[in-house]
Parts: structure tokens; C-alpha cells; sequence
């Protein structure tokens, strides 16, 4: 026998559907925005700290970019963690395939980013190229953000957008008004990953403490 449905019934089971796959952001994104955001800022921080070191011992001061290579087992660790999430989610609907698919095209746009700065930089010798790393990513984490901002309807998602966009901004500011103005970018680089996705991560799993 078919079931009839009112525009009432439908319009209930809608709003439910789009209230549960927000309520999944909130429980699964947290943990893994506090891992990134923690793990971006103390990479930040550190390769401030080696580049002195590194000069006070009368050594090549670029030695210190290669602490970024902590990315790759943070891509392994934040793919567990999202498997992990996946397993024990309540339901997966297509705003969350949407958000992991954002997520997923801006980490593939910063691997070919890279590869495309660094082959331009080494090959024609033009290493002030790579002075575009961080405002370029920030542009690409904020328009990413901006977008999960705008599909689970949560502000904090927005204001972390916000910050990475002004950050962007204050790289091109501190190359111009610095003399150490990689440093000062790698300085926002942090400040902006525990506004964007430290802060917002506690939120996400203070909020979800609700619905336990």
C-alpha cells in the first residue's frame, strides 16, 4: 500500500534529515580540526624556532622548511581518524559527501600547487615564488571553510574562513613591511589555525555534547 505524504510530513522529514547530518559535522569534524590546527601551528612555530637555530650555528637557514615534511603522516593520521568517524557515524548524507568532497579537492589543489611553485621556483631559479606558499593555501583553507561554513549552517566554520582570508592579506603585508617576513608569515600561519580550526573544533565537540 503506497504511503501519501502532506507537504507538512515531507517538509519535517527534510528539516530532520538536514538537522542529523549536521549534528554528524559536529561530532566527526572536531577532533580532526583540533589534530590539523594544533599539528599546522606547532610545524609553523617549530620552523620559526629551527631557522634561528639554525643561523646561530652559522648553518643554511632553509634547512629548517624541511619540518614541513611532518604533513605526510598528518594526511595518514587525519585519514584514520576520518575512517574512524565514518564507522561510528549515525548517518551519512549528501551534504556530508559534499564537505568531504571540498575537503578532499582543496587537498589535492594544494599538492599540485606545490608542485607547480616548486618546479617554477627551482627550474627558472625564481625562489621569490615560493613567498606565495602560505597566503595561497590560506586562500584555498578559507574558501574551503567558507564552503562547510555555508553547508552546516555553523559560524565558527565562517569566522575561521574570515581569519584565514585576512591572513592571506597579512602574509602580503609582512613581506612588504618586514625584514623577516617569512617569519612573520609563519606566525599568522599559526595564529590563523587556532582561530580557524582549534577554536572551532572545541566548538564542534562542545556542541555535540548536546545531542548525547
Amino acid at each position: 500500500m503506497e504511503t501519501k505524504w502532506t507537504e507538512q510530513q515531507s517538509l519535517e522529514v527534510i528539516t530532520e534529515m538536514i538537522d542529523r547530518a549536521r549534528n554528524n559535522i559536529k561530532k566527526g569534524s572536531g577532533n580532526c580540526m583540533i589534530f590539523w590546527g594544533g599539528l599546522v601551528a606547532f610545524t609553523a612555530l617549530l620552523n620559526i624556532a629551527l631557522a634561528y637555530l639554525l643561523v646561530y650555528m652559522a648553518k643554511e637557514s632553509y634547512l629548517s622548511f624541511y619540518v614541513w615534511l611532518l604533513m605526510i603522516p598528518g594526511i595518514l593520521i587525519s585519514k584514520w581518524m576520518e575512517s574512524k568517524i565514518d564507522r561510528t557515524a549515525i548517518v551519512k548524507t549528501h551534504i556530508d559527501h559534499i564537505i568531504s568532497s571540498v575537503w578532499n579537492g582543496f587537498l589535492l589543489s594544494v599538492i599540485l600547487f606545490l608542485v607547480i611553485i616548486f618546479t617554477l621556483a627551482f627550474s627558472l631559479q625564481i625562489y621569490c615564488y615560493l613567498y606565495l606558499i602560505n597566503p595561497v593555501i590560506m586562500l584555498l583553507v578559507g574558501a574551503s571553510e567558507f564552503t562547510t561554513a555555508r553547508a552546516c549552517r555553523f559560524k565558527p566554520f565562517l569566522h575561521g574562513a574570515i581569519a584565514f582570508w585576512t591572513g592571506a592579506l597579512a602574509c602580503m603585508f609582512a613581506l612588504v613591511l618586514f625584514t623577516e617576513g617569512v617569519a612573520v608569515q609563519m606566525v599568522i600561519l599559526a595564529t590563523c589555525m587556532i582561530i580557524g580550526f582549534v577554536i572551532p573544533g572545541y566548538q564542534i565537540n562542545k556542541k555535540a555534547g548536546e545531542y548525547v
